[in-house]
């Protein structure tokens, strides 16, 4: 990452780290960063690093949260078009 995507990564985290400290819940965690724009790769970072979790753990907080129900339909038709694609090889 560059230092501008890391100065912005730490500073969503620093505000993020309140919501997360009041009960550890990744579905309230996620709501917050949504409300507030904070959105894809970002919010997976912003998770991985409030949260000290690893990246997986992180990506599932993020596509399992329901106010993030777009982004895991759109992770499943991605992942879904590489099987159908890797089958017609």
């Amino acid at each position: 990452m560059d230092a501008e995507r890391t100065a912005r990564i730490a500073g969503l985290a620093a505000t993020a780290e309140p919501v997360w400290a009041e009960n550890h819940d990744g579905s309230a965690l996620q709501a917050f960063l949504k409300e507030i724009g904070c959105d894809g790769v970002d919010a997976v970072m912003v998770t991985r690093q409030v949260v000290g979790c690893s990246l997986g753990e992180a990506q599932e907080m993020f596509l399992t949260a329901p106010c993030r129900t777009a982004e895991l339909a759109s992770h499943n038709a991605f992942v879904e078009g590489l099987e159908r694609a890797q089958g017609d090889l």
